[in-house]
């Protein structure tokens, strides 16, 4: 009991300590009363429209992005730097607002507009009246310009792979899986960066491989690569092909990657006949290396593909036919992932670089970039012979 009226006292006088100074604090005169100071009442209060109170997810996707965090996507991006004229830096500023604004957004504004709310509450969030400018034409730009920029360097890189192989590796560095990563790596997913429809009401329209369609629900992962590729647009648009080139190859085109895992092949023996058919070389023929353990329960066999006396590949199996398979294999990767140095071709895109010089010049965060992928004369590449199509999938 003694403890317990002890705890209260003590109690009640921190509150009365509380109290004197946040009266102390207004200016009240120290002879004034404390109970004439009513908390409740003096307390600081922040005001929130009701709509905001009420539908805090619409108000998630509708807010307007916060200039700081969009001045800084535009700093890594190239787009903005520390001496920019202001009217330079608002026009690029609204650029990358438009960069990062999802069509989702449109319905989420329809859907706020229609709920029932007074004159009063309407004019308290602008954001229902707001002519929102989205990223839909601007990413069909990116998504070109980075298909064209990958496309000629591995057509160039890797002068033998097939088309559909080529495609996997242009959709392997520059797909939305690759653009979401990159975007989340630079921020382009932080705090007031995107406007998208958070309520988990939208949802896209994706091609199955067999052909047909399917709708999944729309992710932030989307958003970002849809981001990714405005901004590569508008990078295009400010700073010239020149500039964007060297941004992709910075940023995308340098990604560690096995690509032999790309590779694959129902009937490698079949192929490699009928690609060394193809340049005129001998016909591959399977030749035992070396086996052991045949008669045990773990043999192992190592075949080497001949065509003539050049070995093309070499494989391994606990069967002859296993080891054949890999062998096959292995020479096919070979020939398909054979690269030329980057010093040994120029890149067709150089003869747009006068063309479309951008409306700013480039800064100097992207210079070296720009500089290894130029090139002062286009020297075209001569073409390569039809490529085979039995299996040359990826």
């Amino acid at each position: 009991m003694m403890a317990s009226r002890a705890f209260a006292v003590v109690a009640a006088a921190r509150s009365l300590m509380l109290r004197r100074s946040l009266h102390t604090s207004r200016g009240v005169n120290h002879a004034t009363p404390v109970s004439v100071v009513n908390l409740d009442r003096d307390a600081p209060r922040g005001h929130l429209p009701s709509f905001v109170r009420l539908h805090p997810a619409l108000w998630a996707s509708l807010k307007s992005q916060t200039p700081s965090a969009i001045a800084a996507l535009g700093s890594r991006f190239h787009l903005i730097t520390p001496n920019m004229p202001e009217d330079e830096f608002d026009r690029r500023v609204a650029l990358l607002r438009v960069a990062c604004t999802h069509p989702s957004v449109l319905s989420v504004q329809e859907t706020a507009f229609s709920l029932p709310m007074s004159v009063k509450e309407r004019k308290q969030v602008p954001e229902l009246h707001e002519t929102i400018e989205h990223n839909a034409q601007l990413a069909t730009l990116g998504n070109s310009l980075l298909g064209m920029i990958s496309a000629e360097f591995f057509h160039l890189k890797f002068p033998h792979l097939p088309t559909r192989v080529l495609k996997a590796f242009v959709s392997a560095f520059v797909g939305p899986s690759t653009l979401a990563d990159v975007g989340s790596e630079m921020g382009i997913l932080s705090q007031g960066v995107q406007r998208w429809d958070r309520t988990g009401s939208s949802s896209l329209v994706r091609r199955t491989p067999r052909g047909g369609t399917t709708t999944v629900p729309l992710l932030s992962k989307d958003v970002a690569a849809q981001s990714v590729r405005a901004l590569v647009a508008v990078m295009f648009q400010e700073l010239g092909m020149a500039a964007t080139r060297g941004f992709i190859h910075s940023y995308l085109l340098s990604r560690r990657l096995d690509l032999a895992l790309l590779l694959k092949f129902h009937d490698p023996k079949r192929v490699l006949s009928a690609t060394c058919k193809k340049y005129g070389k001998p016909v591959p023929q399977s030749r035992m290396i070396a086996e052991t353990g045949r008669l045990s329960i773990n043999p192992v066999f190592v075949v080497g593909v001949y065509s003539g006396a050049v070995k093309l590949g070499e494989g391994t199996g606990s069967s002859i036919r296993m080891a054949e398979y890999r062998a096959a294999e292995d020479a096919l990767r070979r020939l398909y992932l054979s690269e030329k140095p980057d010093d040994s071709f120029t890149l067709p895109s150089t003869t747009l670089d006068d063309m479309f010089s951008g409306q700013a010049p480039l800064p100097h965060s992207l210079k070296m970039a720009a500089s290894r992928t130029m090139a002062p004369v286009h020297v075209p590449q001569p073409l390569g012979r039809s490529e085979v199509l039995h299996e040359s999938r990826g």
